[in-house]
């Protein structure tokens, strides 16, 4: 490793077993910005209880139909924002900085310190475009009126449609920063086998507590593991990684959509749902970032990727989509059905 890899492997490490680096006025400001985003979401949800009253059990009803409204929402993330980030553009980032590469694979034999050069500094455009889309769904749930609370002739059914189409655009975007981040690291995912791992990105950068953040590092670390045996990797099939994706996607999905109906929308209204919207497109590039820094140098290095696999002392608490086990739930049930398959022409 050059010095500057060996210093970012050390800090990337050191974050994932959740060793703060933050020191001094940096630090506290980040410490009290965290305390004041928990103390707004412990409003927003305690609100719900008195202005919407039967709301937690009306959102238990329409869980059908969520599922059915989202039904769409694995196309459009896949087709709409994994699949946006042209080659072509991110080799002319990579020459602009003096890099010549012609393949993904010429990206991956680069030092990380060009890598992270290259990666553009388009983050405030996303975070403004996801807080615009959170503030237009308060705004159509509202009736185009900013207030704190629904009015009297939204339904949750309303609401509900409001937040759907708001999720959707924000899960494209996370799509198309996960891509884009991914690509300056030499990783396409336009491919189906980095799709899967990208799924597993977005499930890290959607992760609230810290259960769920270490969960869904530690499955991404495992995933790393079974990419590097190629052998066991290449034998997945097209149909398996597809079903992997659209179960994570559906999953974070209507993991939002809940919680944005208990929570945000009814109560909070622009102020809030918008930046609920920028903090997730934040995150998606700040973890998205981290997690393929730290595969790019365990492959590039051929290092262990349970170096940087947290301990996850509390699986239950972690209510995430986990890649790695729903992929491995894929295969299993394959296996079954083909020897089931099997079985029945046997005899």
């Amino acid at each position: 490793m050059s010095d500057y890899e060996r210093s970012a492997w050390e800090r990337l490490v050191a974050e994932a077993a959740g060793k703060s680096t933050d020191s001094g006025r940096l630090g506290r400001w980040t410490q009290n910005a965290k305390a004041q985003a928990r103390d707004v979401a412990v409003k927003a949800k305690d609100g719900i209880t008195d202005r919407v009253p039967g709301a937690d059990k009306a959102i238990v009803v329409l869980d059908s139909a969520m599922q059915k409204a989202l039904a769409g929402l694995h196309t459009a993330f896949v087709e709409r924002g994994m699949n946006s980030v042209s080659p072509g553009t991110i080799f002319a980032a990579f020459a602009s900085e003096g890099a010549d590469v012609i393949s993904y694979d010429d990206v991956r034999e680069l030092d990380l310190k060009v890598c992270d050069r290259s990666v553009p500094r388009r983050k405030e455009k996303y975070v403004a475009m996801a807080a615009g889309q959170g503030a237009a769904t308060s705004l159509a749930v509202t009736g185009a009126t900013v207030a704190s609370t629904v009015s009297g002739g939204t339904t949750l059914g309303v609401a509900m449609g409001a937040v759907v189409v708001d999720i959707t655009s924000v899960m494209v975007g996370m799509g198309r920063i996960v891509a884009l981040v991914a690509a300056h690291y030499g990783y396409d995912v336009r491919e189906p086998e980095e799709q899967v791992f990208a799924s597993g990105v977005l499930s890290y950068s959607s992760a609230g507590s810290a259960a769920e953040k270490a969960a869904s590092l530690a499955a991404l670390s495992r995933l790393t593991q079974e990419m590097m045996r190629q052998a066991t990797w290449k034998q997945l099939q097209r149909h398996q990684m597809v079903n992997v994706i659209q179960t994570v996607v559906t999953s974070l999905g209507f993991n939002l959509t809940k919680k944005k109906l208990a929570q945000v929308v009814p109560v909070a209204g622009v102020v809030i749902n918008g930046g609920l919207n920028a903090r997730l497109a934040q995150n998606t590039f700040k973890r998205a970032q981290d997690a393929y820094r730290l595969r790019f140098l365990t492959e590039k290095y051929g290092l262990d990727p349970t170096s940087w696999a947290p301990d996850v002392t509390d699986v239950d608490a972690a209510d995430i989509p986990l890649v790695d086990e729903i992929l491995d739930a894929e295969i299993a049930v394959d296996e079954t059905r083909e020897s089931s398959t099997s079985g029945d022409s046997t005899s």
